[in-house]
């Protein structure tokens, strides 16, 4: 009821919840290291990352009603793992847990050279997991999602098992580097009116990718993502995307005298758009928070949006007229 499943969807939520609690901070040092051992055991090792969540976690993990929400990340990995090991350097201490299939002991020593290390060992219990092995890709494509994600993290990806494989992730430009990835499917790409856009507005991080790529596509690629979560459903971040781009188009056929119809669905053919947020307080409604329900992140970004693609459509009149036509009545 906590993970999902008992495959790697239940293995991956207990991995993104704790790797949540430690990207709340994000420096151009914090790295995060994932690694398979031959033990079966998965070790964690991070740097420069935020601590105080986890230490909320341990200290509610004494408080049954509080379990299901401040100790969960934490929580999980003590109830369903056979074996679970954590040092936190957090402020001027050491906290370390041991815990084992539900029983756990704390600790807290003086010493925090360290600040902002994190090291977790942690073993899935096979009478739990009868089924599941680790999966060494699949994990890597989730990490890899992280650091498109969060941009600056470094991710590093090991398995010791058998094949001894070894994967770094670390994307400065975020999801812009996604969208490169997915023009780059064609062989012969031809994308115009590209925008690659970064905001900081109010308490949240946007993304926003965005371009045209007529020679693949026929119908819209959209993604868009709250923190780690992908919203396959939409909502308020994509929609608020949406609305900023068709306004500044419109202001830009009102300023050519260019009569045009426009909507969404028109807007998104031969689209590739990604877009994401990150920031605390987010609600999500339907099954595996696949929708953002958020009134303030909608207007924010279309304001932004709307702001950022009418200067480029202006100061750039060769793409400004390639767009508008798009929409003009005579191409309907």
């Amino acid at each position: 009821m906590f993970v999902g499943n008992l495959h790697f969807t239940g293995f991956a939520n207990m991995l993104e919840f704790v790797l949540e609690e430690m990207l709340t901070e994000i420096t151009p040092e914090t790295t995060i290291e994932i690694e398979f051992l031959e033990t079966r055991a998965i070790r964690m090792n991070a740097k420069k990352v935020a601590t105080a969540g986890l230490i909320n976690c341990i200290y509610h993990l004494d408080q049954p009603d509080m379990q299901q929400t401040s100790s969960l990340p934490v929580a999980i990995l003590v109830a369903l793992c056979l074996h679970t090991e954590m040092e936190i350097h957090h402020q001027a201490d050491v906290i370390t847990l041991d815990g084992r299939q539900g029983e756990f002991v704390l600790n807290v020593k003086p010493g925090g050279q360290l600040q902002g290390q994190v090291m977790i060992e942690f073993t899935p219990d096979p009478l739990i997991f009868p089924d599941f092995t680790p999966d060494y890709e699949q994990t890597a494509a989730l990490l890899q999602k992280y650091a498109y994600l969060y941009p600056g993290l470094k991710v590093i990806a090991a398995d010791h098992r058998e094949d001894h494989r070894r994967n770094v992730f670390c994307y400065p430009q975020g999801i812009s580097r996604l969208l490169d990835t997915a023009i780059a499917q064609h062989p012969h790409a031809s994308p115009f009116f590209r925008l690659d856009l970064k905001a900081a507005i109010r308490d949240y991080a946007y993304q926003v990718s965005f371009c045209y790529q007529p020679l693949w596509l026929t119908t819209s690629y959209v993604r868009s993502f709250a923190n780690h979560y992908e919203l396959f459903l939409g909502g308020s971040l994509i929609e608020g995307v949406q609305d900023g781009i068709i306004m500044a188009i419109k202001e830009a056929a009102r300023i050519t005298k260019t009569k045009i119809r426009i909507s969404k669905k028109k807007l998104l053919e031969s689209m590739i758009l990604i877009a994401a947020v990150r920031g605390k307080g987010l609600e999500f409604v339907g099954p595996g928070k696949w929708r953002l329900e958020a009134g303030t992140v909608k207007n924010d970004i279309k304001k932004f949006v709307f702001a950022e693609v009418a200067r480029y459509l202006a100061i750039n009149p060769d793409e400004r007229n390639r767009v508008i036509l798009n929409f003009a009545y005579e191409f309907e």
